[in-house]
């Protein structure tokens, strides 16, 4: 009967010490992000957990789940990565295609709204309806500025000119809050 009440006693202890380290602890252990940085704008951000690929300078490839973040390298769910041995890297998809900059967003802009304005002119009886060789030509040129904008490659260089690597917590401007 003793022991049934010191063991119970014993399992409460380690229960409530387990319920206040965590609560001691829960909030103030942020979670670190990697982050690479092109002419001080974040380029890609990587969080423990979170998809890793890329290729070394050795030409292998390396893939897995990041689990820890130190200050030069990284431990992923396969290998251990030096971050100065990173020489291509794979879009994570965070990164969305901007249609109004460069040569194929004025392209593609400019071929689809030169047909709609002659569509809109053709609706309002300025012009004969019907698609021309005009529309045509606008069309190939808004296939060709959406080939110029969509048809990316998968890798991007890790230039050590432009781009730096930094590994950040939640004192960093360039933190990224993920919590909600």
């Amino acid at each position: 009967m003793s022991f049934i009440s010191s063991s119970g006693h014993l399992i409460g202890r380690v229960i409530v010490m387990f319920l206040v380290l965590t609560s001691c602890f829960h909030g103030t252990h942020a979670q670190r992000q990697l982050v690479f940085f092109k002419h001080g704008e974040v380029v890609y951000r990587f969080m423990e957990g979170s998809d890793f690929k890329c290729i070394l300078k050795n030409h292998q490839r390396k893939e897995g789940f990041i689990v820890e973040l130190n200050d030069f390298s990284m431990i992923t769910s396969n290998d251990t990565i030096a971050f100065q041995s990173i020489a291509k890297l794979y879009g994570n998809g965070t990164q969305r295609i901007n249609v109004t900059t460069g040569i194929g967003g004025l392209l593609f802009i400019g071929g689809l709204g030169y047909i709609a304005i002659d569509q809109l002119n053709a609706a309002l009886g300025y012009t004969p309806s019907g698609f021309d060789q005009t529309d045509r030509n606008a069309l190939m040129v808004a296939g060709v500025g959406a080939a110029i904008l969509f048809l990316r490659p998968r890798t991007q260089r890790v230039d050590r000119g432009n781009m730096m690597i930094r590994v950040i917590d939640y004192k960093s401007p360039y933190y990224l809050n993920v919590d909600e």
